[in-house]
């Protein structure tokens, strides 16, 4: 198969190109006028690597009322996404034993139309686990869950010192101790007073300097404002380079205390929105921010009407950044950065997150001279709405490839379900592909 055009995003700029692609990857990249009369030929849309989203909360097995893997994927795959990481389930079962990583794997492979793979859950009491595991990453929340998740002081710095050095500890940075105490001195405000910047500039500080202390790999999850963004890239490790990835959320992006009053209650999230002269101050730090990512978290119209926090996100995600594109606030390669091989990078995802020989014939075709208005019918996430409804952005994705087979056009899902599969981690992390068959005996959920 040959795909062609004259604006193929091929190290760091789009060029014209023809791209061969043989058992699912990438075997060539030639001039545009090869092959020329077999190519699909895209002509002046771009030709992108797909995204891939690090951060999302696929609601399998916990609550598949919200959503599944398969209505998740579907969405990921209309927004050009191919590749995403889940995060822990919070209960039923929480994804912190072999047993229950072991159901979500099997889960995901029966019914995920994307390539997915697992953050395992850290909590006070699975840190001699996590070290027997060596899980390829793992997720610790400083806020309060009202769940096993949540960790505070020993139990946390036993994961920094226990979990290998080299992978990812990915760490949702709110002080939950901070945010209580403004709970109670400051009755009768709002989510966004009580859960502000200091609330979450606090944790990160405190996980940078362990990420210090330590030497070891922190990613730090959805921050929200250029002071945590610098904060965290603070922690210097050896050889002078920083030994963490910093993530950003779009809606901290593309949202801001001033859409309260449309959102209501559907704008509830964690950590909250900001101000407008914050999202701004975040705009110009971006170059420091690794990677983008949604914190897809769906919930049903009537549960975001009674508080409960995040926003879907998965399909949007790309979509809004190639808006930025068009728009002419943000330039393409920072887009392809934050969005493919940042990601691929910060998670080490073999293969993944760039056009190269050998690399996954994951590819997005796009349209910059169209647009579309963001509407319910569109969206494929069980969730039922989007805090973008209505929102007309430009540029469209009009085609998704993954591992060279054509998985969506013309607004269509064309895999069945069980066509993603688990993705691969390098070893320069530490382990391959955690084996979860060497672990059987420890199995108990």
């Amino acid at each position: 198969m040959f795909i062609r055009s004259k604006r193929v995003f091929i190290d760091g700029k789009l060029r014209p190109a023809c791209i061969s692609i043989h058992s699912g990857r990438i075997g060539g990249i030639h001039s545009y006028t090869f092959m020329a009369d077999s190519a699909l030929d895209a002509g002046d849309w771009f030709v992108l690597p797909a995204a891939i989203d690090a951060h999302v909360h696929m609601r399998e097995p916990e609550a598949p009322q919200k959503e599944d893997f398969t209505t998740g994927s579907m969405a990921a795959l209309m927004g050009g996404v191919t590749s995403f990481l889940d995060m822990p389930c919070y209960r039923s079962p929480p994804t912190t034993t072999v047993g229950a990583l072991t159901q979500k794997e099997r889960l995901a492979s029966a019914k995920s139309v994307a390539d997915f793979g697992f953050h395992f859950g850290a909590t006070a009491d699975n840190d001699e686990l996590v070290r027997r595991l060596q899980p390829p990453s793992v997720k610790a929340f400083l806020s309060e869950t009202k769940s096993p998740l949540t960790l505070v002081g020993p139990a946390l710095e036993r994961h920094f010192s226990s979990y290998d050095a080299c992978k990812p500890l990915c760490v949702h940075c709110e002080d939950a101790v901070l945010a209580e105490s403004r709970a109670l001195k400051l009755k009768n405000k709002t989510h966004e007073e009580i859960n502000s910047i200091e609330v979450a500039l606090s944790a990160v500080k405190k996980v940078a300097a362990m990420a210090k202390k330590y030497q070891r790999r922190v990613h730090f999850c959805h921050l929200t404002s250029a002071a945590e963004v610098n904060a965290a890239k603070s922690a210097v490790g050896r050889n002078g380079l920083p030994p963490v990835s910093v993530e950003v959320s779009p809606h901290h992006l593309f949202l801001s205390i001033d859409d309260l009053p449309r959102l209501g209650q559907t704008g509830q999230v964690n950590p909250p929105l900001r101000t407008r002269s914050e999202v701004a101050k975040l705009w110009k730090v971006l170059k420091k921010v690794d990677i983008i990512a949604s914190d897809h978290a769906p919930h049903l119209p009537d549960e975001k009407k009674a508080g409960a926090p995040g926003f879907p996100g998965v399909q949007t995600m790309f979509p809004l950044l190639l808006h930025a594109v068009v728009g002419g606030k943000l330039k393409i390669e920072e887009a392809v950065r934050l969005a493919c091989s940042g990601p691929a990078d910060a998670f080490t995802l073999h293969r993944k997150g760039r056009i190269a020989v050998g690399n996954d014939a994951d590819l997005v075709i796009f349209n910059p001279a169209e647009s579309w208005t963001v509407t319910l019918a569109d969206l494929r996430s069980k969730a039922g709405w989007s805090p973008y409804e209505g929102w007309r952005l430009r540029g469209k994705i009009l085609g998704v490839f993954l591992r060279g087979e054509q998985v969506v056009w013309d607004n269509d899902v064309l895999v069945k379900p069980g066509f993603g599969k688990p993705l691969q981690r390098t070893d320069s992390i530490g382990q391959t592909r955690l084996d979860l068959r060497r672990h059987a005996k420890e199995r108990q959920i």
